[in-house]
């Protein structure tokens, strides 16, 4: 199927689109619910102020990337990285450096 030079709303339930490519697309306000985007590379894409809930993204990898503002909360975190230095070590010299500090 290709949709070209057209300006309509998708609706798409319950398919297999695997293997899809979308270029100089706007899919600004489009909803993603209970999709594997799995091995998906995304290059080039605004994604700011887009919401991420109850998402697996172990083993992504960001490079790259205007990460200004982020929020990451109630995350698991584990072997996570930031330039080549573990969150986990990251959290815990903060803490040390706290604990210094007298705060």
């Amino acid at each position: 199927m290709e949709v070209h030079d057209r300006r309509d709303v998708l609706d798409v339930r319950n398919a297999i689109v695997s293997n899809s490519s979308f270029d100089d697309v706007n899919m600004s306000n489009t909803r993603f619910h209970d999709v594997n985007l799995s091995a998906a590379r995304i290059h080039r894409s605004n994604l700011s102020n887009t919401k991420v809930e109850d998402a697996n993204l172990s083993n992504a990898y960001f490079t790259n990337v205007n990460m200004s503002n982020v929020k990451i909360e109630n995350a698991q975190v584990a072997g996570m990285m930031i330039n080549g230095i573990s969150l986990e070590d990251l959290f815990q010299a903060y803490e040390t450096a706290k604990t210094a500090g007298g705060n």
